[in-house]
């Protein structure tokens, strides 16, 4: 209830005070300090809603890694394991890197190659072999193959995108190269300037269509991965908020929907491990794909998630324009908070893809607003070691 005050945790295990707020939601937490006054700050709270009960988790303790800001208008970043890199996709009206694919050095933060790839790059997808990139072309309406086993990325073949389900002209969002393939994506397609933007969602194999096609408008506008044979997605562009178990078959793709696993507009999802996480915070059970259930549910949404599989262990990162960043540490398998640090000085109101090398190096895209183009940040995990 507003105006309530609860238990939080605080650094070096004492406890604090937070109040619930006008909008049902909890404050900071307010700690004490050397002189048995409040400090207001603590390391186990910030940006989000508590337990169920209103408490908070976790004994907090952590100190938050240094950010370092890439000079790069990135778009969308993923990261290559085997080359301990980042690449980031720039769109062409960027100050610099226009209309490229940028690598970035997982460990010193610095751009260490640029190669033009075509027109407005959006997303990416990597093969499991990590010999082979595939970026979507958002300006042109194709995908591109890049090559990585010569050192520096090699762009190559570019192809048209199979048209929407009304027959126009479509570009590729979220997208998965399937398990032990390095040129068959599944891809989730949108329109521009309609909404919902959803269009379907189709399986390319080196650009030749397999010719069964999800129907659009309401579908699997987030696309993720999954076990062989299987990717999974999620509508988060209206209030159907249907989760989807897409069957990999010769032909195409058969997609069957499931309510009341996952909810919430913008919301992006994340698998690892027989699970789908969701920005929102809902875990969904995907070990037998064709009959998904829920498996839990954090106390806490975010803007980007991030599995640590195979440790039950879940990094969320919280940003809030009225409240400070805060990248959170969860256990998925008791679903509670085991601890978090706060960015009181990273001055942005949104952020996506959070990704990471080896679970130590981290990367992700922050953006000030609509008048600030999204920038790439590159930390340490605070709670590696």
């Amino acid at each position: 209830m507003p105006g309530q005050q609860v238990s939080c945790a605080c650094l070096g295990g004492d406890v604090g005070v937070q109040s619930c707020l006008p909008d049902e939601t909890f404050g900071r937490c307010s700690c004490p300090d050397a002189t048995g006054g409040t400090s207001g700050v603590s390391t186990s709270s910030g940006g989000g809603a508590g337990g169920s009960d209103g408490s908070t988790s976790g004994s907090g303790g952590s100190a938050p890694s240094e950010l370092t800001e890439v000079d790069i208008e990135a778009r969308h970043v993923i990261a290559d394991p085997v080359r301990r890199v980042f690449y980031a996709t720039v769109a062409g009206d960027a100050a610099a890197h226009a209309n490229s694919l940028v690598v970035v050095d997982a460990a010193s933060a610095k751009v260490v190659d640029s190669v033009f790839v075509g027109s407005q790059p959006l997303t990416m997808a990597l093969s499991d072999d990590a010999s082979t990139l595939w970026v979507s072309l958002q300006g042109s309406y194709e995908i591109r193959r890049v090559d990585l086993t010569s050192g520096s990325p090699v762009p190559a073949e570019q192809y048209p995108l199979p048209e929407g389900e009304l027959g126009d002209l479509a570009y590729a969002g979220p997208m998965v190269v399937l398990p032990g393939t390095k040129d068959s994506v599944a891809l989730s397609l949108h329109r521009e300037d309609v909404s919902p933007s959803y269009a379907g969602s189709a399986i390319v194999d080196s650009g030749v269509a397999r010719p069964d096609q999800t129907p659009g408008h309401t579908g699997a506008s987030r696309l993720t991965g999954g076990p062989t044979g299987w990717v999974f997605g999620y509508n988060n562009l209206h209030t159907g908020y249907g989760f989807y178990s897409l069957k990999v078959t010769e032909t195409g793709l058969t997609s069957t929907e499931h309510e009341d696993l996952i909810s919430g507009f913008d919301t992006d999802i994340v698998y690892a491990d027989g699970r789908v996480y969701a920005t929102s915070g809902e875990i969904v059970n995907v070990s037998n794909p064709s009959s998904p259930t829920k498996a839990g549910e954090f106390a806490y949404s975010g803007s980007a998630v991030l599995p640590l599989a195979p440790e039950p262990r879940l990094l969320m990162l919280s940003v809030d324009f009225s409240d400070p960043a805060v990248l959170r540490l969860l256990d998925t398998e008791t679903f509670a908070q085991v601890d978090a640090v706060t960015y009181p000085d990273l001055d942005i109101e949104d952020a996506v893809d959070l990704v990471s090398i080896d679970g130590e190096s981290l990367a992700f895209i922050g953006s000030r607003g609509f008048d600030d183009p999204p920038r790439l940040f590159v930390l340490k995990n605070p709670f590696d070691g």
